[in-house]
């Protein structure tokens, strides 16, 4: 890449000056929360819908929990605590379609921590608390990397939507403590700013980031997952798929462990060529080799979930490019659910991380 300063020189020399990418014109750009609600967690579930602020582009939502004033006496915090204090979380496009599907707060966290490994667990973030009164922050990141499927946000008369819902308390503990917490949720805006036409050598600078014609979705679909043999259909597919994350449950609503000897070999197929045929094991195997802070130990694996990784961290060499599909494909998982023993059936969260690309993309977005 051209330097500015080489840049400058050629306009200079009367040549026209090189154009400053937008990726190096810009900056970060983050302001005070746009939002703030307060919740004393009851029985009931509490629903709130925000429009974002407009201006800049778009990197994603940052979601700021806090809680205060709860006494746990004999309480019991539930498995999925503290994240199960968001029972839904959705951002919608500007048409009201989501691009964050709804998913829950323990999905979401299994999104930012395993499909964008970069930004790091939340459970490790200053101020999280997994206690009486639960803290933590969830980045629901739109953009991948490098504005790759960041979003137009200039536009006042069309904004983007934030929508989630704070459980109702049985949801986040499973026997109920003296006093129950007030939470508090912020919301804020991360994006990258719109640069300057210029640059301070009278450079021009590109307006546009160029990952911004591709469209990112992350949803689920929870199929039942049986004691016998399954046949797990994939069906959320047509675009280019980043990471796939299977989050097993028993029909009480745990997450539990695959095992060898009960899965059996855990058959992938796309249309009629298998993409793997791994015990549990090996796949866990294969989430340490390609996760360098799993395999330091600044990280743990979740219990119940399993990731098919499809992109590669630029920290982290190790890893495969998109898996494309079309409406057509038949992706599929072949399993035993022996683990489910009595607690049967269970389901097998699908939690996809999925681009939708037009047309030719700039080489270094590819694989992402």
């Amino acid at each position: 890449m051209q330097s500015v300063a080489q840049g400058n020189a050629q306009a200079q020399g009367g040549q026209p000056a090189a154009e400053v990418p937008f990726i190096v014109g810009t900056n970060v750009y983050a302001e005070p929360p746009f939002f703030t609600d307060v919740q004393l967690l009851d029985g009931n579930s509490h629903e709130f819908v925000h429009q974002v602020t407009p201006g800049n582009f778009l990197s994603g939502i940052v979601l700021d929990v806090t809680s205060a004033g709860g006494v746990i006496g004999a309480g019991v915090l539930a498995a999925d605590a503290p994240w199960s204090v968001i029972s839904s979380v959705t951002f919608e496009d500007i048409s009201g379609g989501p691009i964050l599907y709804p998913i829950s707060g323990f999905a979401a966290m299994v999104k930012q921590k395993w499909f964008m490994p970069w930004e790091g667990d939340p459970a490790k973030r200053a101020g999280f608390s997994n206690t009486v009164n639960p803290a933590f922050r969830l980045r629901l990141s739109v953009e991948v990397r490098d504005t790759l499927a960041i979003l137009s946000n200039t536009d006042a008369r069309a904004q983007y939507r934030i929508r989630f819902t704070i459980a109702p308390s049985t949801q986040v503990f499973s026997t109920a403590p003296t006093t129950l917490p007030t939470v508090t949720v912020k919301g804020w805006i991360e994006a990258k700013a719109q640069p300057d036409g210029k640059d301070l050598l009278g450079n021009p600078i590109s307006g546009i980031p160029p990952g911004m014609n591709v469209s990112r979705f992350v949803m689920h679909e929870n199929p039942v997952l049986v004691a016998g043999n399954n046949v797990i259909r994939h069906t959320l597919v047509g675009n280019e798929i980043r990471g796939i994350a299977w989050i097993i449950r028993n029909s009480l609503g745990a997450r539990i462990d695959l095992t060898d000897a009960n899965a059996g070999p855990i058959d992938m197929r796309l249309d009629n060529r298998r993409l793997f045929k791994r015990t549990q094991t090996q796949i866990v195997e294969e989430m340490f080799r390609q996760y360098g802070d799993l395999r330091s130990g600044a990280i743990t694996r979740d219990t119940g979930v399993y990731v098919y990784r499809r992109f590669r961290d630029p920290g982290d060499v190790q890893g495969d490019y998109w898996l494309q599909t079309v409406e057509q494909t038949l992706l599929a998982a072949e399993l035993s659910g022996g683990d489910l023993g009595a607690n049967a059936p269970g389901t097998m969260e699908l939690l996809y991380d999925e681009l939708s690309v037009p047309g030719l993309l700039d080489q270094h977005f590819e694989g992402l």
